[in-house]
């Protein structure tokens, strides 16, 4: 996201609180230069999440379980098919 000085100027303080939030800098144009607001520890990624009870119905540690799609099992069935 890029600012000009006087839009920083104005709303310096929402500014420096959207980057500390999100972790995304800000870069201010200043007489064709221009400078980056960052914050100083890199943001944990995961600290964003949402908690979202009752997404997940029934027991989580079952969904390491589940049985997913198995390509190589298909492409024999399909190739089968195909003779």
């Amino acid at each position: 996201m890029a600012i000009t000085a006087t839009k920083l100027r104005s709303d310096l303080y929402r500014v420096i609180d959207e980057v500390i939030r999100k972790g995304v800098p800000v870069e201010v144009k200043l007489r064709g230069k221009k400078v980056r607001i960052m914050p100083a520890e890199p943001q944990d990624k995961l600290a964003n999440l949402v908690r979202r009870p009752g997404v997940i119905v029934g027991d989580p540690g079952r969904l390491a379980k589940v049985k997913t799609f198995n390509e190589a099992k298909w492409r024999r069935k399909w190739d089968k098919r195909l003779k």
